[in-house]
């Protein structure tokens, strides 16, 4: 049994135990055959030709006994290098398809990936298939992925991405391409069914993708939106197509949670405009074109000064002056709202530190700059620079940030808290803030926003909103002002429903720094400032 004995824990393959039988009916073949040819020659030359006489006529016919096991032996050994090189054909088969797998597949979700949804995507736009069929592209991004990574931890995060993916499997039929495309956006290549509209498989995926995941008990909601584009109508190259999408899922974003867009060409021009007026920005930034009005707050009773507002206008060389509104969103769309920004924190302590009288200065902060989590340092550091004392820095917040404040915004406030300055929640009453907000944050300040000024005298109801803003305010502890006051009856309301402070037109323009410094010195020649003060 030597001649037999296997190497793999005495157990035989298939392929090792067909070869070494296949050996042994070889030697026994051999073998016998030998003896059968020997009995006829024997009968041939008159002498015995029995079994008995044969077999012991000659050693070699014993011999050959071992033939069956010889030969057994070598078909066993070659089976078993046969073996071993199908493993290893087999191994690098499998090691192919498994690197060929993972070249086109996510590793966190399975889905298809970026590589093979372009080489797809110019395959079917080459071939004209995909627009013959309809295909469209839904671009998808999770509104509130980030969110949940800075809460409960990438685990969370990672949890989300692999349920997302399930469910787009799910959703998608037919010939349907689920791809992850990186971080927290997909997309799915999709090819409707006769009668289906672009918007009814839009709304399949929210549905699918919007409910809640289950994370250790605690209910995940990433929230949704989609950019849907036409493949070859809205892009006859890959590329094109994907940017047609990639448009439609800005403009979606801009709205609201769970919402979709479908493309059309007006998008992308405004998004050409937008790329424009980035890249002038960027220059406007580095020639300086952006500068700093400040409009006076005034003590409610009394009329002192008690700060001014920064506000930023940009001296466009073609366009003249524009105000924030028109290019506000462009920087905060694309991350210069961070440069301009700290540059507008900078130059408004500076100002606010040259100024004859210690009045405030309050400067309004975009929600984006509470996202990169350095924005206590770089307030401390414009203090430090102007040697501006924290107490005159008013930092103005509107009610967004606070809507579903991540941890990172609540460290922010709690690291400019421990600063010293100010924070006042701007524009309240237009937002959904919560009073357990209010309640947590503790503003310095809340300020009602200028439509309920306006509408001050439409009507009975939107008074009773501004009392009831102003006795919620008393509760909390916090300052109240009215902005927007452009006449007198609107200043009488304030005073007599005790406001503490106003703005607006009715007391001065936005002006420039040395026009503060000449209104500053009036008041405290006890003079009341003109019209011509303003600049």
């Amino acid at each position: 049994m030597f001649f037999f004995k296997p190497s793999n824990n005495f157990r035989l393959n298939p392929s090792e135990r067909a070869y070494g039988l296949a050996g042994l009916g070889l030697g026994t073949l051999f073998a016998v055959t030998g003896l059968l040819i020997d009995m006829q020659v024997r009968r041939w030359q008159g002498l015995a030709p029995g079994l008995g006489a044969t077999f012991t006529a000659t050693a070699m016919h014993v011999m050959a006994l071992s033939a069956p096991l010889v030969m057994g032996r070598i078909f066993l050994e070659i089976g078993r290098r046969q073996s071993k090189l199908e493993d290893r054909l087999r191994q690098m088969h499998q090691s192919e398809a498994l690197t060929r797998e993972q070249a086109h597949c996510d590793a966190v979700t399975g889905l298809f990936n970026r590589s093979y949804l372009t080489r797809r995507l110019e395959e079917g736009i080459a071939s004209r298939l995909w627009q013959k069929r309809g295909a469209l592209l839904y671009m998808l991004d999770l509104d509130k992925f980030k969110k949940i990574n800075d809460t409960f931890g990438h685990r969370a995060g990672d949890v989300v991405l692999i349920e997302v993916g399930r469910r787009l499997r799910e959703a998608c039929i037919g010939d349907d391409i689920p791809v992850r495309l990186g971080g927290d956006e997909f997309l799915v290549v999709h090819f409707p069914r006769p009668g289906e509209s672009a918007e009814d498989f839009a709304k399949t995926l929210i549905e699918s993708i919007g409910q809640t995941i289950d994370f250790e008990n605690v209910p995940l909601t990433p929230g949704l939106s989609i950019g849907v584009a036409r493949v070859g109508e809205d892009g006859r190259t890959w590329s094109d197509a994907m940017r047609s999408a990639d448009i439609a899922l800005y403009r979606a974003k801009s709205r609201y949670a769970n919402a979709f867009e479908i493309y059309r060409p007006e998008m992308r021009r405004a998004k050409d405009a937008e790329a424009e007026l980035v890249g002038e920005m960027k220059r406007g930034l580095d020639r300086n074109e952006f500068v700093l009005q400040f409009q006076p707050i005034i003590a409610a009773r009394g009329g002192g000064i008690r700060s001014f507002e920064a506000l930023v206008r940009w001296n466009h060389p073609r366009r003249g002056q524009l105000a924030p509104a028109e290019f506000i969103p462009a920087a905060e769309n694309s991350g210069l709202i961070f440069h301009l920004g700290n540059r507008v924190l900078l130059d408004a302590c500076a100002a606010a530190a040259s100024w004859t009288a210690p009045v405030g200065v309050a400067v309004n902060l975009s929600p984006i700059q509470f996202q990169d989590g350095q924005l206590a340092m770089r307030v401390r550091e414009a203090l430090e620079a102007s040697g501006l004392a924290p107490h005159r820095l008013d930092l103005e917040v509107t009610e967004s940030l606070l809507l579903d404040p991540t941890p990172t915004v609540i460290r922010m406030i709690a690291e400019l808290r421990a600063l010293g300055v100010k924070i006042t929640m701007d524009d309240f009453g237009t937002g959904f803030s919560s009073l357990g907000n209010l309640r947590r944050f503790r503003f310095d300040r809340l300020k009602i926003d200028r439509s309920f000024t306006e509408e001050l005298a439409s009507g009975e109801e939107t008074a009773e909103i501004v009392r009831t803003i102003v006795r919620l305010a008393a509760t909390l502890r916090m300052e109240t002002v009215l902005e927007g006051v452009e006449n007198e009856r609107q200043e009488v309301f304030a005073k007599l429903e005790g406001l503490d402070e106003v703005q607006g037109f009715f007391y001065a323009k936005p002006m420039n720094g040395d026009a503060v410094n000449r209104l500053l010195a009036e008041r405290a020649e006890g003079t009341r400032p003109a019209d011509e003060n303003a600049a």
